[in-house]
């Protein structure tokens, strides 16, 4: 298991933990004050845990303000980023790649499920999704029914599914070749799954580039060269540099130390040749996250 199911799982996998899908929807706010000020107020006061983006914002807005208000602005998210050192987001991990498979169970607990813009391609590529055939992220939890309170974050609206809609649409999403990355907000809590790809996502280019944001899955693939012809298909959809195919050996090869375990090759095999194994059953690997 990863470091963060030893923190969260309850002996399993934190994502399959209920737990960590009660993430406070409100809180209560004195009479005086506005939403805002409670969204955006100090480490320890009233409110749900502030994550990573929503104090990278207040930092933008207190510029506006002035030196005053962006030194105080500061201050929080130094301690934000100490909080996080200690009870979460470890090394700066803030996601963590996730199976088909997995994607899917993730859904069952994790209502509801909305469809929103990526603010990864609009802030790296300038690629604005404007409704939700273009959508390429999916949020989850009970955080979704207050989405309204940041228009920004959520320009154009957002698409709310079933669970068979949002099961289908992840399918597809996958079969177009995008990576499923579950997202970490408030230093435990689930809040969405994005579909990546190199090099328009935050995750992925954050953690090939820089060594930092995304942790590895718990699943590495391997090839059953028996049944691998050499098509090359699964070669093509690797977003981590792990697959290659091998000129000598007229089959696909795998380096599993950069294998991330999304399983796109997997999904993609017109002769199911690739399999995904548990990661911790590779000694070597266990460690390798």
């Amino acid at each position: 298991m990863c470091f963060y199911c030893d923190l969260w799982g309850d002996g399993g996998k934190w994502y399959l933990n209920s737990k960590n899908y009660s993430r406070q929807m409100y809180s209560l706010r004195p009479p005086s004050s506005t939403p805002r000020q409670v969204s955006r107020g100090p480490s320890g006061e009233s409110g749900p845990p502030l994550t990573q983006g929503d104090m990278e914002k207040a930092l933008v807005d207190a510029m506006e303000e002035g030196p005053e208000a962006y030194k105080a602005a500061m201050q929080r998210l130094k301690d934000y980023m100490e909080r996080a050192s200690r009870g979460g987001m470890i090394g700066g991990y803030e996601s963590q790649v996730l199976t088909l498979q997995e994607a899917e169970k993730v859904l069952e607990l994790a209502s509801p499920v909305a469809l929103l813009h990526c603010i990864c391609r609009q802030r790296l590529l300038a690629k604005e999704e404007r409704n939700e055939h273009e959508y390429t992220c999916m949020g989850t939890g009970v955080g979704m029914f207050k989405w309204e309170r940041w228009p920004e974050r959520y320009k154009g609206g957002v698409k709310f599914l079933g669970l068979e809609e949002a099961k289908k649409w992840t399918r597809e999403m996958n079969r177009r070749g995008y990576v499923q990355i579950i997202m970490i907000y408030g230093e435990r809590f689930v809040g969405g799954i994005c579909m990546c790809d190199y090099p328009a996502c935050d995750a992925i280019a954050g953690r090939l580039d820089f060594g930092w944001h995304c942790l590895k899955g718990h699943y590495v693939a391997i090839v059953d060269e028996e049944q691998c012809n050499g098509c090359g298909i699964c070669a093509q959809r690797c977003q981590w540099g792990a697959l290659k195919f091998s000129v000598t050996t007229d089959k696909a090869g795998i380096d599993q130390f950069r294998c991330f375990g999304c399983g796109l090759c997997e999904t993609a095999c017109p002769r199911a040749a690739i399999s995904l194994v548990e990661r911790t059953s590779i000694p070597a690997l266990k460690e390798v996250w």
